[in-house]
């Protein structure tokens, strides 16, 4: 087949390439190599933005952002390159924003373009957009990345606010999820805000790269335990980054010596993965119901991670072991967690073992493939 990938969320796309160019699939990857982390991309689409700190500056911005036209002056220097976007089997964007940082107006534009010119096109239901927003302000979660919301701190949410009060991002992402041939979800945050649409799918999960390389399951350990916490810039209110870091720093109180602890912050891709290696456990996010990339990354190198895994999700899995740790967003709780196995360390490789053969099962790209050609070939 001819496939063409739009857009990037943490390797998804990446991943998704690299297996179908293995199965002797024709790929063209597009994306903007997903901001700071400067993944790999055949075609680099990018919204250049001039460095500026003055007020007005932010202001012209935020304005730009909520009106719907970012880019839409710049996007004439890719016009070349959107015409060669047509004579696909299956195009598949990752969310409606699949343009990142051009507007809904200009990815309007192009999803038209790509409907019209190519013979299937899917979504595939990862990062944010206004269904799974509206989803998480509206409580149908038991907790989100908005229960901090308040006239106080909406400056953390600007953002993510535009994807549902910004001007033409709800209709864009509407018309999207109605005339794609299906809606493919990643994880199941995604799932419950899309499973309203008859063309939703089952999950699809993420491929997880190199997954049958063997890895050594440490089975005696030393203090200091090593705890690793991968820390996004600006995305605290997102994944509770700030949450864990004082439910750490207590336990560093309590155990001085029995605890190293490492935060990485903003480094690209390929550096953050190597930095993570002599971790024991692995601090991820505690505001998703499911885990997200860098949770099965870890897990895929036998940490014990600690990221979203609700029971909801287990159920829809139909998995009663617990190959992670379900972090919620409470620092009591979180503290609990760490210190039982902070003083039990014989867990670390029961959860090491745990998470290799659940990666292993779910998220193996042959696994993966064969959901994905079922959904392509029957949509």
């Amino acid at each position: 087949m001819k496939i063409l990938l739009l857009g990037e969320y943490s390797g998804a796309h990446n991943n998704l390439r690299k297996a179908l160019k293995q199965e002797g699939h024709e790929v063209k990857l597009v994306s903007d190599g997903d901001g700071y982390k400067c993944l790999d991309s055949d075609v680099f689409i990018k919204y250049e933005r001039k460095a500026s700190t003055n007020k007005l500056s932010k202001i012209s911005r935020i304005l730009l952002l909520y009106s719907g036209f970012q880019g839409s002056i710049q996007i004439f220097k890719h016009i070349q390159t959107l015409k060669e976007f047509k004579g696909y089997d299956v195009v598949q964007l990752i969310n409606p924003i699949f343009l990142n940082e051009f507007g809904p107006i200009v990815n309007f534009f192009v999803f038209k373009y790509i409907r019209k010119n190519n013979k299937k096109v899917f979504l595939s239901a990862l990062g944010d957009d206004y269904f799974w927003i509206k989803y998480c302000l509206d409580r149908n979660f038991e907790y989100s990345m908005f229960d901090d919301l308040s006239l106080k701190s909406i400056k953390r949410y600007i953002y993510p606010l535009s994807y549902v009060y910004g001007f033409f991002n709800p209709f864009l992402n509407r018309y999207i999820a109605k005339n794609v041939n299906a809606i493919i979800p990643g994880l199941y945050d995604y799932y419950a805000a899309y499973k309203q649409f008859e063309n939703c799918t089952d999950i699809v999960p993420l491929i997880v790269d190199d997954v049958e390389k063997d890895i050594e399951i440490v089975k005696q350990f030393r203090y200091p335990i090593k705890i690793f916490h991968g820390w996004q810039p600006n995305k605290e209110s997102r994944k509770g980054n700030d949450i864990f870091d004082k439910a750490i720093k207590s336990l560093i109180k309590k155990y001085p010596n029995k605890i190293d602890y490492k935060i990485v912050a903003g480094v690209p891709y390929s550096e953050y993965i190597n930095s993570f290696n002599e971790a024991d456990i692995f601090i991820d996010q505690c505001f998703s119901q499911d885990k997200g990339i860098n949770a099965l990354l870890g897990m895929k190198s036998g940490k014990v991670v600690f990221s979203g895994f609700e029971d909801k999700v287990k159920q829809y899995y139909h998995i009663e072991d617990e190959p992670l740790v379900n972090a919620i967003p409470n620092s009591d709780s979180i503290f609990e967690e760490l210190e039982h196995i902070v003083l039990n360390p014989s867990l670390i490789p029961k959860y090491s073992l745990k998470a290799r053969k659940y990666i292993e099962k779910f998220h193996n790209s042959k696994y993966v493939l064969e959901k994905y050609f079922k959904i392509w070939k029957e949509y």
